[in-house]
C-alpha cells in the first residue's frame, strides 16, 4: 500500500511539473495516459502525435523517424534524443531501449517511455542527454496494440522471430539495431502472473516484481557476457531493490509448480540475443503485470504498472550514463572480436548438482497467500560445438531459398559465375534438426572442392557475419534448418551443402 502511495505522488507530480527555466513556465506536456487519466492504454496514433509535440517543442533535441511499417501498414517509429554541442556523436555513448513488443498485453513498457522521452527534456533526467544518444521505441507492436492482443496481425509472436525474421515489425527493429548501432540496449516487457490456462490450474500465481536478463546465447562475445552477468546486471538489479521494487535476474516463464526452473532463452530468436551479436550490451526488463480479474483504481492498474517500468528504466538509465566510459571500453572490445572469437553453436540449461532445488515465492490463486514452493534447479547453462570463426561460407544448392533469408538479416553475399576451387570443410549430420532436438555432427572432413558456377559466396568479415554463420549451420541452437520450411533441405548422413572455407581467398578465384 505504501508503494502504491509513492507510485500516485511520483504520477500527480510528473503531470503537473513545471519545465527548467530554460523554458520558462511552459506546462509540460501530459502523455496521452496521462490525459486520459489512465482510463485505457494508449493507441498507436496517440502516442505518435505525442512523440512529434515532443519533436515541435524540441528540435534541436528530437527528431521523430519512421523505421518500418506494421502488417497492417502503422508506421513503426523512434524518438531521437541528444543535446547537440554537448560533446561529440562519436563520444556519447548511444541507449536504446524498446518497448511494446507484445502490444496490448504488455502495453507498460511503451507508455513510460513517452514520459522517460519528456524527462530527457525538460525533467530528471535532462543532465545525461549532455552525454547519451538516446534512442526510444515505445511502440514496437502498433498493431497488436490497436487490436487488444500480444501478437502482431498476423498473429505472429514477433520477440521471438528474430532468425527468420518473418514479420515486418522484426525486420524493423532488425534494421534499427544495424542502423544506429546502440551500445547499450534495454527491451521492455510485461510477465502476467495469472496464467489462466496453465499455472492457475494448478493453483497458483507468481509473484515477481521486476527481472533482468542478459543476452545469454554462448555466440555473443564471452567477455561482454561476463560483464553483463557478473558486474552491470547485479549491480542494476540492486539499485532497482534498493529504491523498493525487488528486482533480480530473470527466471524462465513458470506455467507449472512441477516443472524445472531456468533463466531466459538461449537462442537468437529473442531480440535482446540477437541485438547483442552487433556487440551491444543488450538487456531484458520484465515488470509485474496484475492480473486482469482484479479490481484496482486505474485501467488494470496502469498506473502502478507504469511506474514500476520507469523505476526500471530510470535505473538503468541511470546506471548506463554512470557506467559510459567503461561500457564503450566493453562493447568497443566486443566488435573488435566479433569476426575472430571461436564461435559456440549449442546451448542448453541442466540439472545444477551445485544447488538441485531452489525455492521460490508464490501465491496461492484463491486466498493470495504468499508461500515458498520447492523448484527442481535447473539454471546450468551447458554449451556446446565450438568451432573457429570461418572466414567464408558457400552455398552451393538451394540459393533461391536461402537468398531471402541473407536478404533480411542484411547479409551481403556475391554470385559464382565461373567454376572455382576451394580449400573446405565439409560437414554430415546425424539426423535433422527441430525446434526441440538439434543436428549432431556426424563427420568434419577437410577437402578441396569445385565450386560450380550458381553458388552464393558470404564473406564472414561483415556487420552481421557473426549472425550468418549461425543461422546457416544445422548443429547451431539458432539454424533457419531448425523449422520445418528448411528442415527438409537437411539430409541426414549426407555431405551438408553449405561449406565452411579454411582460408578468406579462395582457389583459382577469377
Amino acid at each position: 500500500m505504501q508503494l502504491l502511495r509513492i507510485f500516485v505522488f511520483l504520477f500527480v507530480a510528473s503531470a503537473s511539473t513545471i519545465l527548467p527555466a530554460d523554458q520558462g513556465a511552459t506546462k509540460l506536456l501530459s502523455t496521452p495516459l496521462e490525459t486520459m487519466h489512465y482510463s485505457r492504454i494508449s493507441t498507436s496514433s496517440e502516442m505518435s502525435v505525442f512523440m512529434h509535440a515532443l519533436a515541435d517543442r524540441y528540435p534541436a533535441h528530437v527528431r521523430v523517424e519512421s523505421i518500418g511499417s506494421s502488417v497492417q501498414g502503422r508506421p513503426i517509429e523512434v524518438i531521437r534524443l541528444t543535446a547537440p554541442g554537448a560533446e561529440t556523436t562519436a563520444q556519447r555513448l548511444k541507449v536504446m531501449i524498446i518497448g511494446t513488443q507484445h502490444g496490448a498485453m504488455e502495453p507498460a513498457g511503451g507508455e513510460a517511455l513517452l514520459v522517460i522521452a519528456r524527462e530527457l527534456l525538460s525533467g530528471q533526467l535532462r543532465l545525461l542527454l549532455d552525454d547519451l544518444d538516446v534512442i526510444l521505441l515505445p511502440n514496437a507492436n502498433p498493431d497488436g496494440r490497436d487490436l487488444a492482443r500480444r501478437s502482431n496481425a498476423n498473429r505472429v509472436n514477433i520477440n521471438t522471430d528474430f532468425v527468420l525474421l518473418s514479420q515486418p515489425e522484426t525486420r524493423a527493429l532488425k534494421e534499427v539495431v544495424n542502423r544506429f548501432g546502440p551500445d547499450v540496449l534495454l527491451d521492455s516487457h510485461e510477465s502476467a502472473i495469472l496464467k489462466r490456462e496453465t499455472l492457475a490450474k494448478d493453483g497458483y500465481l507468481t509473484d515477481f516484481d521486476a527481472q533482468f536478463e542478459i543476452s545469454n546465447n554462448p555466440a555473443v562475445p564471452a567477455k561482454l557476457r561476463d560483464y553483463a552477468l557478473n558486474i552491470f546486471l547485479p549491480t542494476l538489479t540492486g539499485r532497482v531493490s534498493s529504491s523498493g521494487l525487488p528486482a533480480h535476474r530473470y527466471i524462465g516463464e513458470i506455467i507449472s509448480i512441477r516443472q524445472p526452473i531456468t533463466n531466459g532463452g538461449l537462442t537468437l530468436r529473442n531480440f535482446r540475443n540477437a541485438a547483442a551479436l552487433s556487440g551491444a550490451l543488450s538487456m531484458l526488463v520484465e515488470t509485474k503485470l496484475d492480473s486482469r480479474e482484479d479490481v484496482f483504481p486505474t485501467y488494470r492498474n496502469i498506473a502502478v504498472r507504469v511506474e514500476r517500468q520507469l523505476l526500471c528504466i530510470r535505473s538503468f538509465l541511470t546506471l548506463a550514463h554512470e557506467w559510459r566510459a567503461e561500457i564503450r571500453a566493453q562493447t568497443t572490445a566486443a566488435r573488435a572480436v566479433l569476426h575472430n572469437e571461436s564461435l559456440t553453436l549449442f546451448a542448453g540449461y541442466t540439472a545444477n548438482r551445485d544447488q538441485p532445488k531452489t525455492s521460490i515465492p508464490m501465491r496461492r490463486l484463491e486466498t493470495r497467500k504468499l508461500e515458498q514452493l520447492e523448484f527442481r534447479d535447473h539454471r546450468k547453462q551447458e554449451n556446446a560445438d565450438e568451432m573457429a570463426y570461418p572466414p567464408m561460407l558457400i552455398i552451393t544448392r538451394h540459393q533461391d531459398t536461402i537468398r531471402p533469408i541473407l536478404e533480411r538479416h542484411n547479409v551481403s553475399y556475391r554470385h559464382v559465375f565461373k567454376p572455382i576451387g576451394a580449400e573446405v570443410l565439409a560437414v554430415r549430420v546425424k539426423g535433422r534438426s527441430n525446434t526441440v532436438e538439434r543436428a549432431e555432427l556426424l563427420a568434419e572432413t577437410r577437402k578441396s572442392i569445385a565450386i560450380d558456377s550458381g553458388s552464393l559466396l558470404i564473406d564472414l568479415i561483415q556487420p552481421n557475419g557473426r549472425m550468418a554463420a549461425l543461422l546457416l549451420d544445422p548443429r547451431s541452437i539458432s539454424s533457419i534448418f531448425r523449422y520445418p520450411e528448411f528442415a527438409a533441405l537437411v539430409v541426414p548422413e549426407e555431405e551438408f551443402f553449405i561449406y565452411r572455407t579454411l582460408k578468406s581467398a579462395l582457389l583459382n578465384q577469377p
